[in-house]
């Protein structure tokens, strides 16, 4: 909501959104207080979290957004060569917003240098005004699919173009899960504790970004390290099984405290 009311040219945009913003805060503050644990997705959240709570005693942990890496595993399905893919519905304004400006931007760049180069677009587009996206025979959208692992298992690259929103990316840890390469903005890996050039590629113009695309697409052996290391972050950081397990203790642990404040 603050990056929100940063973005307003106007004055009324400005002081809606601010009233938003202010309101939200309001809101977190007191509703904070009334609990004993309160668990966010990522550091930056967490100590947004703990600047709301001004110093009262409620503890504050990261337990991460995850991922199955049962469910989610490499090899479901063959890699298409020159193939991107954006798993995200465009009813969302944030992904509309990835996607207009990969369309009109990056993506023209990227063709350029591969003209057989092809991009899918899962998700939901329902009520979505498209004629404002650089559509063209190379792009397809799929709506929503029943197992979104086969797409992008399919895909070469997971491209991630995201400027806006909270939280952190299941889109990224999914296609770590299944071995496919990512080429994000700074926004869009953001929560993550991802190292760029190690776990994915992180670009945050539209010249960069699409050579980061290119150059993994021309490059195998890039991406197949890329994709070893991303599969080993989510097995050690991003797993279901393991954020369940601190989810249990961190419970256990409230518990204990209550009892024993009791007692």
């Amino acid at each position: 909501m603050k990056e929100r009311y940063r973005r307003q040219t106007s004055l009324v945009g400005k002081l809606r959104c601010w009233v938003s913003w202010q309101k939200a805060r309001k809101f977190e503050q007191c509703i904070f207080q009334g609990f004993d644990l309160i668990t966010m997705v990522s550091e930056a959240d967490k100590q947004s979290s703990q600047v709301l709570l001004g110093g009262k005693r409620v503890p504050v942990e990261v337990l991460p957004n995850g991922v199955d890496c049962v469910h989610n595993r490499p090899g479901l399905a063959e890699t298409r060569p020159c193939t991107l893919i954006y798993n995200g519905a465009l009813t969302y304004s944030a992904n509309y917003d990835a996607m207009y400006w990969f369309l009109a931007q990056v993506y023209p760049l990227i063709r350029q240098q591969i003209s057989e180069v092809t991009l899918t677009i899962t998700g939901s587009n329902a009520g979505v005004n498209l004629s404002g996206l650089q559509l063209d025979d190379s792009v397809h959208l799929i709506g929503y699919v029943e197992d979104i692992r086969l797409p992008v298992a399919q895909s070469a690259i997971c491209v991630v173009p995201l400027r806006r929103g909270g939280g952190t990316r299941l889109k990224i840890l999914e296609a770590m899960a299944l071995g496919t390469p990512v080429v994000a903005t700074p926004k869009g890996a953001e929560g993550l504790n991802v190292v760029d050039g190690k776990h994915l590629l992180i670009a945050d113009d539209p010249a960069t970004f699409a050579e980061h695309t290119v150059c993994l697409l021309q490059d195998p052996t890039l991406r197949q390290q890329l994709s070893i290391n991303a599969r080993q972050l989510v097995e050690q950081h991003y797993d279901w099984a393991q954020i369940g397990q601190q989810f249990l203790r961190l419970v256990e642990q409230i518990v204990d405290e209550r009892e024993g404040s009791i007692l």
